[in-house]
């Protein structure tokens, strides 16, 4: 299903204009969302759903045991530890979406200990303990617990390995906080958008009624980073892709770039964040579990599609 097709030919037939369409979608994104069943029902099942798309897409696992490559050890942090297993993706059941250049078969396996990642308060530090593992189709694989594992090693308050669910996926859309048709407190660079798009708050009603908005996703694919409520530099959420545009600025800065003052430089930074976001995606974003912690994975859009998973970087949030 050609989503962005979909969403041109309904804004047309409403009257928008062409060009202000064609802005619009240009921030607009597709997202995967994987989410369990209790008695029956889907997690934050939608309201509704586009024509032609099933709400009963089985795509992967949550817990039990990871089909590890026959002969690849469990994967551990620097201190051999073997890492918790949180979920695995079949990539051939998972949607297709335009601008989210999963696989077209294998599967993905996560592994995260969100708890140690988050309390070194070190980025680099938190890469050694947490994993995806693309394991390409064809491969002989093996589901066997790790020799050092302890029955009675906690991962905050669930099971090392947690009971297994089916996880099922639906399509949705995702837009900028900013494009909220309630946000009246823009950015200069919000603004300069925002003006030529003088319908965005009827056009973000028609996403709306094309892909309802669901409450929430266990698991997320593509999109744009979820935020945990901070605001940095007046008006941009906290998040990875701001924190890798300012370490951009900064060493333009030491580079000998120069800015006159505090406005410009904000000015400058927003710019190269919307360059981040062209160039870095978030690869799948969760909840461990324990409505205490999220954890995310963003991987550059070239590494994605040359499937170079191993370069794939954690940013482990505290969510509460």
């Amino acid at each position: 299903m050609d989503y962005y097709e979909s969403f041109h030919r309904a804004a047309i037939e409403e009257g928008f204009p062409e060009d202000e369409t064609a802005k619009f979608a240009e921030l607009l994104r597709f997202t995967i969302w994987a989410n369990e069943r209790h008695d029956g029902q889907i997690v934050a099942h939608p309201r509704g759903l586009p024509a032609g798309q099933s709400a009963d897409l089985l795509v992967g696992r949550v817990g039990g045991l990871p089909r590890l490559p026959v002969g690849m050890p469990w994967p551990t942090d620097s201190e051999d530890y073997p890492l918790p297993f949180v979920a695995s993706f079949d990539c051939a059941a998972l949607p297709r979406v335009d601008g989210l250049p999963l696989p077209p078969d294998g599967s993905l396996l996560v592994f995260l200990h969100h708890e140690y990642a988050y309390d070194t308060f070190d980025h680099d530090k938190e890469q050694q303990y947490a994993r995806i593992v693309y394991v390409p189709a064809g491969t002989d694989t093996a589901a066997e617990a790790p020799e050092n594992h302890l029955p009675h090693l906690f991962v905050s308050r669930r099971d090392f390995i947690g009971p297994e669910q089916d996880l099922f996926a639906v399509v949705h859309a995702d837009l900028p906080e900013w494009l909220d048709p309630d946000e009246t407190d823009l950015s200069p660079l919000q603004e300069r958008l925002a003006r030529d798009l003088p319908h965005r708050r009827e056009l973000c009603a028609l996403v709306d009624r094309l892909w309802p908005a669901g409450t929430s996703a266990t698991f997320q694919f593509g999109g744009y980073s979820w935020n945990t409520g901070g605001i940095s530099r007046g008006h941009l959420y906290d998040e990875p892709e701001l924190t890798i545009a300012e370490e951009n600025f900064q060493a333009r800065q030491k580079a000998g770039d120069t800015v006159t003052d505090r406005e410009q430089e904000n000015v400058l930074v927003e710019e190269e964040l919307q360059r981040v976001r062209q160039e870095w995606i978030p690869l799948v974003q969760f909840d461990p579990g324990d409505e205490v912690y999220s954890g995310r994975f963003l991987i550059r859009v070239d590494d994605l599609i040359a499937r170079r998973f191993d370069r794939a970087v954690s940013w482990t949030v505290f969510a509460s």
